[in-house]
């Protein structure tokens, strides 16, 4: 599948690129298929144009998730709630701790 195959109704809506719910529904392997093979994010939006959710690749979620862990165990450390080493911080997000 052609990883920038057209997705009916999909408009810039300030920085994101967009696609109403109800577009997205019939045409949901194409949209999965496009951010797989991109690393796009693209919004999902209601009638009156708010995003409800964004669609995004596996791996970029998983580093999504690796930022916040770091950034949440560094304010952990600046708040003296025990925090680990960068190392160990490494370690865990790779499932090796």
């Amino acid at each position: 599948m052609d990883d920038y195959a057209p997705l009916k109704g999909l408009k810039k809506l300030g920085p994101w690129q967009a696609v109403p719910i109800s577009a997205a529904d019939g045409q949901m392997a194409v949209l999965a298929r496009r951010v797989e093979g991109s690393g796009e994010r693209i919004a999902l939006v209601d009638e009156d144009d708010r995003i409800v959710a964004v669609v995004v690749s596996l791996p970029e979620l998983e580093d999504l998730e690796d930022h916040l862990a770091v950034a949440q165990n560094e304010l952990d450390r600046r708040d003296g709630k025990g925090s680990i080493s960068g190392e160990e911080m490494i370690a865990k997000l790779k499932g090796l701790g």
